[in-house]
């Protein structure tokens, strides 16, 4: 199966859905529409390639997934919620679930992140990333960057538990943070290379030459890292960045988005420590609903080639009683 040309990448559509609730208007509601269609038809081309591979449940998962849609329009304030639909949650695959998902991780680490500024006067963010070489074995390298990574946070504890017997370690700047780790094909090797984009939060500024240092010797292959603070729009946009990291595989092409999936699928992507260690992600892809407020309930079908089209529209004013079908 040759796999199409790529428009604007999918996880711009993070942004979208992260900065708030799900989409604030309903004028912003067809974009939103338009983001899910693009996303729902990569989900049906990764459903096609997963039955080719003999995988006939999960293709059904797959194309099931955004099927249909059910979005509330709060009327009186102008917000809009998706309320319900069909997710699959196989967000390595369906990049829609992968939207919905890192939008929920996004809203929850930045709620914590209010708090937590505020506990602590003078913390600052840090974009910190760190590399392993490429190679062609997905899984070994996966694992490589994951013991290099388990052997820095080791350090890390071991000085905070004594610190005038241990060396320091830079990571022993951060007091807390969270990280995921994706993979791509390097741009000039054409290998797997895996990688991990971390947030710290500290008082010090971390030296970026010191850590290198240490990484390599953890490593034993690589002294690429990259150390940058993070303010305003910028922190946003790091967080962004770590969150995406499912969304990223839907931007290969479908054989390496499946061997991907099928070799990182059970390991732990994502984690967090310190301060930000904790945070409660709700499972649940919808968005919040509003109470006690009457709205448009909007149900939006799948037709293939026409994308989604409204299917009912219903208004209801007393969320105890059914509501008036009005379309």
């Amino acid at each position: 199966m040759v796999d199409r040309p790529k428009e604007s990448p999918l996880s711009e559509s993070l942004l979208a859905d992260g900065s708030g609730q799900g989409a604030d208007g309903a004028a912003e509601l067809p974009e939103r529409l338009a983001r899910y269609e693009r996303a729902h038809r990569r989900a049906l081309r990764m459903a096609e390639y997963a039955e080719g591979q003999g995988e006939l449940q999960l293709a059904g998962k797959l194309g099931r997934c955004g099927h249909w849609l059910v979005f509330r329009h709060y009327f009186t304030v102008d917000k809009v919620r998706l309320h319900a639909a069909d997710f699959c949650k196989k967000h390595l695959l369906c990049p829609l679930c992968a939207i919905r998902r890192g939008a929920k991780y996004l809203k929850a680490y930045m709620d914590r992140l209010d708090v937590v500024l505020a506990q602590n006067p003078g913390l600052r963010a840090y974009m910190v990333t760190v590399t392993v070489k490429d190679g062609d074995d997905l899984a070994e390298r996966f694992r490589h960057l994951r013991r290099a990574m388990k052997a820095m946070t080791q350090a890390r504890r071991d000085y905070l538990k004594a610190p005038d017997r241990r060396q320091r370690v830079e990571f022993a700047t951060a007091l807390g943070g969270v990280h995921s780790i994706e993979a791509k094909r390097g741009a000039n090797s054409g290998q797997w290379h895996p990688h991990a984009h971390m947030i710290w939060l500290c008082h010090e500024v971390p030296d970026q030459q010191r850590l290198a240092a240490e990484w390599q010797a953890w490593t034993g292959d690589s002294f690429i890292v990259d150390v940058r603070p993070m303010d305003g729009a910028d922190l946003v946009g790091a967080f962004i960045e770590v969150f995406k990291y499912a969304l990223k595989f839907s931007e290969l092409p479908l054989d390496d988005n499946w061997q991907a999936f099928r070799t990182l699928s059970s390991k732990r992507l994502i984690d967090s420590f310190g301060l930000l260690r904790g945070v409660d992600v709700p499972d649940d892809l919808t968005d919040e609903p509003l109470d006690d407020l009457p709205f448009l309930e909007l149900v939006y079908q799948w037709l293939g080639r026409a994308g989604y089209s409204l299917a009912k529209a219903s208004r209801v004013d007393d969320a105890a009683h059914n509501g008036e079908v009005i379309a």
